[in-house]
């Protein structure tokens, strides 16, 4: 409860730039005029400026705008709903101008409801039916659209109603509505840039996802990412967009640094409790003093916190320690590069935040780098180049794009730039970067920088061998990397940094002698590693670890380089040689080598690899710690070599070997290998006896020639396989029952295997499956005894013969994914666990008989992913559960559809096919997170509005769709195509985030209302439209492809005033006359 605030002693001063603080929207001749003008004095009384319009206006103005400029001019919007608001034009105006205005800027809106409700307001009942039955016969229906749409989101925001807030008492209610405003009007907003690029979606994510301002409860929110990627920003965005919903507010700015400073953390505990309290600041004596006031002092307040910076986890037990420190309702946003802190304080919402894309990448570094926001003909290449040197990083882009904005006439600065780039990184992007640099043990800087130099795009499972034999640890070394955002591992185990941060790690080793490279740890560029052998006083290469001659242009491709020239590198544990061959007796060179790659046809033999952890002979002709052996792409290999000179191997590698058609025997003596990989080995028939690799966890023979799987003998050991894949073997026929002793297996993989047509009964003693894969193959049916994987998460049977599932699949309460779509075949009921210890999330019955689903499918409390595409017996919907993210229905006799009012989760909504569908399930003007509505081959006629996050909207195929709403401003894709009745789109104006417009072979479509507002365009296909002409074109500077086929264009664009435009397609008509000359 909001304690009263008494005006008298509360004096509050307009904002600079702001005329008004308040605006009065009310409706004059109202019962309730009374009350409208006791809160206008109160507010007077209070110090706040306020505007209403029957005091405020001047004589002779017209009402409309400068009730208009106003609104732009206050601070705060207030609407007063009384019964006869909407009958009032003038007020719906207002409203609309709240919210647009809103929308724009960081306005705040607080509705009151005088004698009213808000569902009233909402969904327009009562007296606000027949006040919009009245507008509809004045106005044009996408006028009234409008209207209806601002009143929806007004009601969305935490109001006040007076039957509620005080029992109808209007004394007490002004009270309470003044203490809003005051409170309000003291929270400050943070300062933003205001160039942002390619926030929004960021933004509305959180808001929707992760802070459910509607919830009582305290919610904590993560935001991770690198250094320079703009957590920050992001967060002090949702913060202020948020602000006017909390009674108070605190930003804790760079806690890193502060906390890092003496008494750092009692100060930002003293300043945290002064800020929700509104009072002055007292010094803590020590944390746990600041503890206690923290735990008691704020537990009534309902606030929204910014933590900015986090590093260490004591600093969130000294600021956020315990939820039940905040009051009910209150939001907590943490930004950190980070991602273990926010593990070990066990938040539960973490949102990544992911680098620009290249367009907007582009965009921003403009908009700092040209005063207009566009760079000029000449400036435009080069401009993409030094975005290229970015990483799309946005600080890099902030930072060189406004270095560069006063030079922008100067080409031979802006080309030094670019060379300066291309070598090392901008300091103020270096020096912020290296922060999460600084942080690093010893060993794990060490992994960072062999990275950056040397192993980016390198399998991670390869090279940790070798750093393990270094003693850096890399198990845990990664693992931290990974949490710091300095390394991504792909999904295909490879090492990816950021251009940024490799540039970083360069510099750091170029900085420990810029003069003499042979000083330097780490020679990774080509020409300077090569010079540094053939010219250096060698006595000084002892510091040299590592060394990189790939893609040095050698004079001949049978160079060789001489003993004499590694003389003195006795630290050298890398050496990448590529194409080079060494010359000259190694053998007592080289002792602590750990890493030799060299495709040379003929690699080095007399070398001393007794500490040699990985040998790399990728795409060459062709040791006792010999751990990595790699042969990818050898294309002459015809046979492997003996291996029984390297018993610790623990990985080998002949993927892609095209002409190897036999492994050696003695392969099966490699008792430490873990991972053996064969895959696309095409003209391999087959395997040897594998049965003595007791290590063995992962056997990869995907699109080899094999007939069969192993077969294991009696003595076999090969009891620790826990990876088994055989994709696109397409002459394996059978699985062995040998394979049931294979007791740890927990994937096998045989999809595209099309020549196989049965599973075994044994497939239910294999008891640590958790995903069993057989999409594409023959099989017909699952034995009974699937229902035995008590581990099983995913079976896929997609597109193989099956035509019926076992009934015990019903009993598997870990089943995560059922993917059948595809099975033609597939008919009956679908066995699905309704237990409260379901874990379904998925299910995919796209193109199947599949005629009806259970009712008890409501109580799937799991189920993300619902796929009923092309089910063409389906006839009937039951309810569905509200977990539900996407749901396709597909089929031409479904007639009963679900009400979809209860799915607030729902983000993807697609109808294919569903002709019997007339008019939109009711219910989905609730669906707030919906971002993607997909209509084909449907009997729709309209479609409802009010859908304010909808980032996509196709409509193909719905030959009776007549009309369309005003489309919401969130729109990023819009696609209307074969839409034979629509004959005019709504004005588009609005959406100044669309990307993509396509309106094709819509053929009573004559223009593009509002086609110079998508000022983010980059696609726009109209063929087969009878358009005639493309209005404001020309003002469209984003737009990069243009497709016009077949249209009635009077005249084709002029591509030359469309400076980004790339691909142009115009097919000639009658009435076009010649093709403008770009």
């Amino acid at each position: 409860m909001i304690a009263p605030v008494e005006s008298s002693t509360n004096k509050v001063n307009a904002e600079a730039g702001h005329e008004y603080e308040v605006f009065l929207s009310f409706r004059g001749p109202d019962s309730l005029e009374e009350f409208t003008d006791n809160l206008y004095h109160r507010l007077k009384d209070a110090g706040v400026q306020t505007f209403r319009d029957d005091e405020e206006l001047r004589v002779g103005e017209e009402i409309g705008p400068e009730l208009m400029r106003a609104i732009k001019q206050s601070k705060i919007s207030i609407p007063l709903f009384s019964k006869g608001y909407a009958s009032s034009k003038w007020c719906l105006k207002e409203v609309a101008e709240m919210v647009k205005h809103k929308d724009e800027t960081k306005h705040m809106i607080l509705p009151i409801f005088l004698d009213v409700t808000p569902d009233e307001v909402q969904h327009q009942t009562g007296s606000y039916a027949e006040a919009f039955a009245q507008h509809e016969e004045n106005y044009d229906f996408e006028t009234v659209q409008v209207w209806r749409d601002a009143l929806q989101k007004v009601v969305k925001l935490k109001g006040l109603e007076l039957k509620k807030e005080a029992n109808g008492k209007h004394g007490e209610f002004i009270k309470k509505v003044l203490a809003r405003v005051l409170i309000s009007l003291r929270n400050a907003y943070l300062d933003v840039n205001d160039i942002l690029v390619g926030i929004n979606h960021h933004v509305e994510a959180i808001k929707t996802t992760l802070l459910e301002v509607n919830e009582t409860g305290v919610q904590i929110v993560g935001i991770w990412g690198m250094g320079g990627i703009g957590k920050t920003t992001l967060a002090k965005v949702v913060f202020n967009q948020l602000l006017d919903q909390f009674e108070s507010s605190c930003f804790l700015n760079d806690i890193r640094e502060t906390s890092s400073q003496h008494k750092g953390l009692e100060y930002l505990q003293s300043k945290l409790v002064a800020d929700i309290l509104n009072s002055e600041r007292k010094d803590f004596a020590n944390t746990d003093e600041g503890t206690k006031q923290l735990k008691y002092r704020l537990r009534h307040k309902k606030a929204i916190i910014l933590l900015d910076e986090v590093d260490r986890v004591d600093q969130l037990k000294a600021l956020a320690g315990d939820l039940a420190w905040f009051g009910p309702g209150s939001r907590i946003i943490i930004t950190t590069r980070e991602k273990n802190v926010l593990d070990l304080f066990q938040v539960s919402d973490i949102y990544e935040l992911t680098l620009l894309s290249a367009d907007q990448a582009f965009e921003l570094f403009c908009k700092h780098a040209f005063i207009k926001g566009l760079p000029t003909l000449d400036f435009i290449d080069l401009s993409w180049d030094i975005v290229s040197t970015t990483g799309r990083l946005p600080l890099a882009l902030e930072v060189i794009g406004a270095s560069l904005s006063t030079s922008s006439g100067r080409k031979e600065i802006w080309q030094g730039t670019l060379k300066q780039l291309k070598k090392k990184p901008h300091m103020k992007v270096r020096d912020t970067l290296k922060i999460s640099y600084d942080g690093l043990d010893h060993e794990q800087r060490e992994i960072f920088l062999d990275i950056a130099c040397f192993f980016i795009g390198t399998d991670a499972r390869v090279v940790k061998p070798m750093w393990d034999d270094c003693d850096f640890f890399p198990e845990v070394g990664i693992e931290i990397l990974l949490l710091k955002s300095l390394i991504r591992i792909t999904d295909d185990s490879k090492l990816w940094m950021h251009d940024q941060l490799r540039d970083l790690g360069r510099e750091i080793v170029e900085r420990e002698n810029y003069k003499e490279p042979w000083l330097r740890c780490r020679l990774w560029h080509s020409e300077v590693a090569m010079r540094a052998l053939e010219r250096h006083p060698r006595e000084g290469m002892t510091k040299v670890e590592a060394i990189s001659l790939e893609g040095y242009q050698f004079r001949s491709e049978d160079h060789c380089i001489e003993d004499d020239r590694f003389l003195h590198l006795t630290n050298l544990r890398i050496l990448q040689l590529e194409k080079a061959s060494l010359c000259g007796n190694f053998e007592l060179l080289l002792p602590d080598l750990q890493w030799l790659s060299n495709s040379n046809p003929t690699p080095p033999t007399n070398l001393d690899l007794k500490s040699l952890i990985v040998l790399d002979l990728s795409r060459s002709m062709v040791a006792r710690k010999l751990k990595v052996l790699d042969l990818t792409g050898c294309l002459q290999l015809r046979k492997t070599p003996d291996f029984s000179a390297s018993p610790a191997l623990e990985r080998l590698i002949l993927r892609s070997c095209h002409n190897l058609v036999s492994i050696d025997p003695s392969i099966e003596k490699l008792s430490a290998l873990v991972s053996l990989d064969i895959r696309n080995c095409t003209s391999l028939k087959n395997l040897p006896q594998l049965g003595s690799m007791e290590a063995l966890t992962e056997l990869l023979v995907d699109g080899t020639s094999i007939r069969e799987l192993p077969v294991l003998r009696d003595t076999d050991k090969l009891e620790n396989l826990e990876t088994l894949s055989a994709n696109n073997c397409k002459l394996l026929a059978q699985i062995p029952d040998s394979l049931k002793c294979l007791k740890k297996l927990k994937l096998l993989s045989l999809d595209n295997c099309q020549s196989l047509g049965a599973v075994p009964d044994f497939i239910g003693q294999l008891t640590s499956l958790v995903e069993l894969s057989l999409s594409g193959t023959q099989i017909r049916r699952l034995p009974d005894s699937i229902g035995n994987l008590t581990l099983l998460t995913v079976p896929k049977i997609d597109h193989s013969h099956m035509t019926c599932l076992p009934s015990t699949l019903a009993t598997l309460e870990n089943l995560q994914v059922l993917n059948a779509s595809g099975c033609v075949d597939l008919e009956g009921d679908i066995p699905i666990n309704i237990g409260s210890k379901s874990s379904m999330r998925i299910l995919q019955l796209a193109d199947t008989k599949v005629s009806s689903l259970p009712t008890s499918i409501s109580c799937l409390r799991q189920l993300e992913i619902l796929d009923l595409g092309g089910c063409q017996r389906l006839q009937a919907l039951p309810n569905l559960p509200s977990s539900l993210i996407s749901l396709r229905l597909g089929g031409e006799l479904i007639h009963i559809f679900p009400n979809l009012e209860h799915l607030i989760n729902l983000k993807e909504l697609i109808f294919s096919g569903c002709r019997q569908l007339v008019e939109v399930p009711m219910g989905i003007r609730n669906l707030s997170k919906l971002e993607k509505l997909e209509l084909s081959n449907t009997g729709i006629t309209t479609l409802p509005g009010a859908l304010p996050h909808l980032r996509e909207l196709r409509i193909q195929k719905c030959l009776k769709l007549k009309c369309l709403p005003r489309l919401p401003s969130s729109l990023y894709e819009l696609e209307i195509s074969f839409c034979s009745s629509l004959a005019r789109l709504p004005n588009l104006s609005n959406l100044n985030n669309l990307s993509l417009l396509r309106v094709y072979n819509s053929c009573k479509i004559t223009e593009i209302p509002g086609l110079q507002g998508l000022t983010s365009l980059k696609r726009l296909d109209t063929s087969l439209c009878p358009i005639t002409h493309l209005d404001g074109l020309e003002r469209l500077d984003f737009l990069r492809s243009l497709h016009i086929q077949l249209s009635q264009m009077e005249k084709l664009p002029n591509p030359s005033k469309l400076w980004r435009l790339f691909q142009m397609n115009a097919s000639y008509h009658r009435k076009l006359g010649p093709r403008p000359v770009a």
